[in-house]
């Protein structure tokens, strides 16, 4: 299938970076996992239930230092948008138009190629490169669980651990796919301020909807960002609309990404 052909092409051109990128974020979270001592974050944790509640809201609706979920929720899970989407935002906002406005996408559409094809092939490789880039961190963190006096094994909740890492990489699909969909329409400057835009407009009204008047803080819903807000597992250990919340951000993706290919194979290119 000539999809696969343009995951291993995008793979092998990349493959360097992402294990490079993901050595160095490996090691980083597991010697960040080193800092986790519940008695010295305790004072901290008073520290921060004094700081403005927008503040707090940036780390989601529940914040604890001192247990190893709120910890990891906060330094990892609530900014994971920051360290890794980011960048995906950027790469998958820029992917196809950088073909077409380098002229190299009529070669390779000049192979027995389809359109749908390429576009999914090049999204796919992204999906599979932030699975790999979790995977990696996910295990030195386990790791360093397993290794640091200071964290109690007994007291951790690593199946809440383990499916937030799940419920990230589902998030993070939702920025890839945010960026692909602006890119099979726009330049790519427009596609990645627009994915850029749009990704800011739903960071402010999920992490900030509280700040709104009582009446219009359903405005919630519409943002990506309430539904990857996992503080209320890894804190209270509630499993409440868990599996809701994961469906919706994948009917997101799924929608964007369906979009995405019929609006791309419609498109007009300049040759």
């Amino acid at each position: 299938m000539k999809v696969i052909q343009i995951v291993w092409k995008e793979l092998k051109r990349d493959y360097k970076s992402i294990l490079v990128f993901t050595a160095l974020m490996s090691v980083f979270f597991m010697w960040f996992v080193s800092f986790f001592n519940p008695e010295l974050l305790e004072g901290l944790e008073e520290a921060f239930e004094a700081y403005p509640e927008a503040i707090r809201l940036m780390v989601g609706e529940f914040a604890s230092l001192g247990e190893f979920g709120g910890f990891i929720n906060i330094y990892l899970f609530s900014i994971s948008w920051f360290y890794f989407g980011i960048y995906f935002i950027l790469k998958s906002a820029q992917n196809i138009p950088k073909e077409i406005e380098n002229k190299t996408i009529d070669l390779v559409l000049s192979k027995p190629i389809t359109r749908t094809e390429l576009s999914l092939g090049k999204y796919l490789s992204l999906i599979l490169e932030i699975m790999f880039i979790f995977y990696g961190i996910m295990m030195s963190v386990l790791v360093g669980i397993l290794i640091f006096p200071t964290v109690t094994v007994s007291d951790i909740y690593l199946n809440e651990i383990m499916f937030a890492f799940l419920w990230n990489f589902v998030f993070m699909i939702t920025l890839i796919s945010t960026g692909y969909f602006f890119s099979t329409f726009l330049t790519s400057k427009r596609a990645l301020a627009f994915g850029f835009g749009l990704v800011i407009f739903f960071y402010a009204v999920g992490q900030f909807w509280k700040a709104f008047p009582e009446g219009a803080q359903e405005i919630k819903r519409i943002s990506i960002f309430f539904y990857s807000d996992m503080s209320n597992l890894l804190v209270n250990h509630v499993w409440d609309n868990v599996g809701v919340h994961i469906l919706i951000l994948s009917i997101y993706s799924i929608v964007l990404t369906i979009l995405a290919v019929m609006i791309f194979n419609k498109r007009d290119i300049p040759v």
